[in-house]
């Protein structure tokens, strides 16, 4: 038996040692682990910060747009405004070019019946 037993111890031995190596690469392991874990906790915080600002630039650029957007359009009112008092100030002129033709017209028209008129006057008394 003390033959079988000092096999037994050795094999114990063996197991043992083989349990410390297993140990030593968990241990091994765990702090490769803990590392990578680390590493993706400050590489989240970094992501995290870059969308917070990516977030706030397209809200930057949302209100500039909208900003940019309303004041193009009290331009075009603005434009549309100006547009319509020079078209109401051209159609002012040409009525009153309409007019002063017309009276230059029938002005005409009457002086060439006056004319008309005189020669045939002057032919009754001659």
């Amino acid at each position: 038996m003390t033959e079988q037993v000092k096999t037994d111890v050795e094999l114990l031995k063996r197991d043992m040692e083989l349990l410390a190596g297993l140990a030593e690469k968990f241990d091994t392991a765990i702090d490769r682990l803990t590392d990578v874990s680390h590493s993706v906790d400050k590489m989240l915080v970094l992501h995290e910060k870059r969308l917070s600002y990516q977030e706030q630039q397209a809200e930057i650029i949302h209100s500039r747009i909208n900003d940019f957007k309303r004041e193009m359009l009290e331009e075009f009112r603005a434009l549309r405004r100006e547009n319509s008092e020079q078209h109401k100030a051209v159609g002012e002129r040409l009525d009153k070019l309409e007019k002063w033709r017309w009276f230059v017209v029938g002005a005409a028209m009457a002086l060439g019946f006056l004319a008309a008129q005189s020669s045939i006057v002057s032919k009754l008394f001659h």
